[in-house]
């Protein structure tokens, strides 16, 4: 087994050392706060990753859709599947596009999600050696497609753990889900030979109990106007809570976050010179392989995206004194209301009262849908949004086709023109 088990977390690494020096000495101090103190924590957190990997800690791969925090019964090393090649596509300059060919090259369809195809490509080209692999059985059929491939292409005998989520969100489904997270962790703790160490399990949630916290707050500050927060916030929220689950890194960024945005509120401040001219959800992700797109948005077209589907939490923290299996079954409620899971899992209704309550509670001028290629789903949902908006508020939304994570699908000077143009019809 080769000793170097997580190439890409290298890459990653040196990409975000790279980008913070550029960062930290070409932009003036009161400059990209939030991009900073995102840079910081997160390089912080991976440097411990590829330490810990070093000291041949286990290696799990895992969905987005777990709550994380469960593997910190353990000695681990999460490697979030859908995380990597998207944080990739953002700071490298090739982006991550190699490891879609190398999947595509394998004959995995090109319109499957590149999330996840990226990670299949960084393991068929041997950068990851995985020790366990596990997922839920939602939101999406590119998860229950895909890992199987992941496993297939890598080591048939490795584990893949299935955690059974179900369909409807009732606390009888709450109760069964926790269960399942339990029992995954049971079997993941046979594989790699540790006893679940429920302990360190109950200190990780209570880290993110604390972050969840200061991100409700934070929240509630959008709602002033000026929006106190760039926009760039939305996509480096996301990454945060993929890739710094139950550590005090995750909560040290939004307590951060939350102080710049209380300083701006009380001052009347916006994160950047010029007006705010427009309020914009966006009921799916941001575009992640371009890092300077939202700063764009906030400082050509004043625009400020106050939420994708990542950044609204619509869970509660977890109980952690009542119990383990109280805590799992908080983590199920928070796993199956996790955004994007929460959206696409079940039926379209969700998705659409979610973003009509975002837009309306937030005061947005518009909506702009990011198609993506990936998500069959989703696309599906576009025309009903478009209609509720219309509707319920009187707001218009705009849909781009596009790849998040490819910038070969449709370019980002393409995809600035189409909402250049569009918002020429809302001034």
């Amino acid at each position: 087994m080769p000793t170097n088990k997580i190439i890409p977390y290298e890459m990653l690494y040196e990409a975000l050392c790279t980008t913070k020096e550029l960062v930290e000495g070409g932009m003036a101090s009161g400059e990209l706060l939030v991009l900073k103190s995102f840079l910081k924590h997160i390089t912080t957190a991976v440097k411990k990753y590829i330490d810990d990997a070093e000291q041949g800690y286990p290696i799990i791969a895992h969905h987005f859709a777990f709550p994380t925090e469960i593997f910190h019964c353990f000695e681990f090393v999460p490697v979030v599947v859908e995380g990597i090649p998207y944080i990739l596509s953002a700071l490298l300059p090739e982006g991550a596009e190699s490891f879609y060919d190398i999947a595509d090259s394998f004959g995995h369809p090109y319109h499957t999600c590149t999330s996840q195809k990226g990670t299949m490509g960084m393991t068929m080209d041997g950068l990851f050696h995985f020790d366990i692999i596990s997922s839920p059985t939602s939101p999406c059929d590119n998860t229950v497609a895909s890992y199987p491939i992941i496993k297939e292409f890598y080591n048939k005998d490795i584990p893949f753990i299935l955690a059974d989520m179900p369909y409807y969100r009732d606390d009888r489904s709450y109760k069964y889900y926790g269960k399942e997270l339990k029992i995954t962790i049971e079997e993941i703790g046979k594989k790699i030979g540790q006893e679940p160490d429920y302990e360190k399990l109950r200190k990780a949630v209570d880290l993110n109990n604390e972050a969840l916290k200061y991100i409700t707050e934070i929240n509630e500050l959008k709602k002033a106007v000026p929006n106190p927060i760039e926009s760039m916030l939305c996509p480096l929220m996301t990454a945060v809570l993929a890739f710094i689950p139950g550590q005090v890194e995750r909560v040290l960024f939004f307590k951060e976050v939350l102080e710049i945005a209380k300083k701006r509120v009380k001052n009347g401040e916006r994160a950047h010179e010029g007006e705010e001219k427009i309020r914009t959800v966006w009921p799916y992700m941001s575009i992640f392989f371009d890092i300077g797109f939202c700063e764009w948005l906030d400082r050509q077209l004043g625009m400020t995206m106050l939420f994708d589907i990542f950044n609204y939490l619509f869970f509660d923290p977890v109980d952690t004194s009542k119990g383990v299996d109280k805590i799992f079954q908080g983590l199920a409620k928070q796993s199956m209301n996790y955004p994007m899971v929460r959206q696409s899992a079940t039926f379209s209704d969700d998705l659409l009262d979610d973003f009509v309550f975002l837009s309306k509670e937030y005061k947005a001028d518009c909506a702009i849908f990011t198609a993506h290629i990936g998500c069959k789903q989703s696309v599906s949902v576009i025309q009903l949004l478009r209609e509720a908006l219309r509707d319920e508020l009187g707001i218009p939304l705009l849909s781009i086709d596009l790849d998040i994570g490819d910038a070969r699908y449709m370019s980002i000077q393409t995809i600035k023109k189409e909402i250049s143009n569009f918002v020429k019809t809302l001034m």
